[in-house]
């Protein structure tokens, strides 16, 4: 894996997907903008919920539609790849996976296991593509600096496999790989070294 390690996909991506020929980042793009619009009308019942605590209806029912046209813009603005939104995006998807790591707690604390268990899955869909968003690859397709994100090619003995922390797909020997081994992007390691004992006992 030697010279290797900036061979990078953005996070979230299947490893299919690498190798297909057409433009990853348009189907990226697409997955990150649908991911968007969800989260957007989870950031408006947020506000919606807040404003209805403190204030009054005719100011929650202004709060409430001055939010929505601005998230609704903010999205088309996303959509059509508008730099000026790039940063609120990224901050919309993250915090409405804040506030299902949030709710998910709750519920599973009052013993409401099911939806809990849905929240974190949907905390985990929403961090993964808020890791693909701040992805250096995916920023400068977004803005318009570089058109595609390239196919990763493999040399003899490599196979791809995700990072168990961030999912980036990555380029790996697997006969090299060992617990010092770190993923290039989360920093995190590879391998544990539980699963790196087991194999040695082996």
């Amino acid at each position: 894996m030697a010279g290797r390690a900036d061979e990078l996909v953005v996070a979230g991506m299947k490893p299919s997907s690498v190798t297909n020929s057409s433009n990853a980042f348009l189907r990226l793009h697409r997955g990150i903008t649908f991911i968007l619009l969800v989260d957007s009308f989870i950031v408006l019942l947020i506000i919606s919920e807040v404003s209805s605590q403190l204030f009054s209806t005719t100011l929650q029912n202004t709060i409430f539609s001055v939010s929505a046209v601005i998230l609704l813009i903010n999205f088309l603005a996303y959509r059509n790849r508008n730099p000026m939104v790039y940063w609120v995006g990224g901050v919309i998807i993250g915090l409405a996976g804040a506030v299902f790591a949030i709710l998910a707690l709750a519920y599973l604390l009052n013993g409401g296991f099911l939806f809990g268990f849905l929240l974190i899955w949907a905390m985990f869909g929403s961090g993964r593509r808020a890791l693909s968003h701040f992805h250096p690859g995916y920023k400068n397709a977004y803005m318009g600096k570089d058109d595609s994100i390239p196919a990763l090619e493999l040399e003899p003995g490599e196979m791809l496999a995700a990072c168990p922390h961030c999912m980036a797909v990555l380029a790996i020997r697997p006969d090299l790989l060992n617990p010092k081994d770190n993923c290039p992007y989360c920093k995190l390691p590879l391998v544990s070294k539980e699963l790196a004992s087991r194999f040695e006992e082996e």
